[in-house]
């Protein structure tokens, strides 16, 4: 089945704490050309626990992208991607991190962590279409 169709849709996973963001974040997605079913996670730890199935989060699916904000309470975007990286079950995952500033996208470029891409806020659906075709292109 190809990706992102009704057959198989993208599996999508936005890690963001703030609702408005989290509502950019879809109406952005909601112009993709592709099908698609987003799963929400409110904060770092809540997202990891998604991504191995723990817990309540024993059922949700395993997304084939994530939208990653870098600041949110209890455990940030930085300790997720490290925690994504280092986890050979998680790491082929492709991550967008999704941020605010112009430091954060120094401190990224200096971390040694490496995404798969990142996008300014509000997310640009260019941006978001690109990665989404670079996600179907890999699968």
């Amino acid at each position: 089945m190809t990706l992102g169709t009704p057959e198989r849709p993208i599996e999508i996973l936005v890690v963001e704490d703030n609702p408005a963001d989290v509502e950019l974040t879809q109406r952005a997605l909601g112009n993709a050309p592709y099908d698609h079913n987003v799963t929400v996670a409110e904060d770092g730890e809540v997202a990891i626990a998604m991504l191995r199935n723990e817990g309540e989060h024993t059922n949700v699916p395993r997304p084939d992208a994530i939208f990653l904000d870098l600041k949110m309470p209890n455990k940030d975007g930085w300790e997720v991607l490290k925690d994504i990286n280092d986890d050979p079950d998680l790491k082929g995952i492709p991550v967008m991190l999704l941020t605010t500033l112009q430091a954060e996208s120094t401190q990224l470029a200096e971390s040694g962590i490496h995404p798969s891409r990142y996008c300014r806020k509000p997310p640009d659906r260019i941006r978001i279409k690109a990665f989404l075709e670079s996600v179907i292109r890999t699968s």
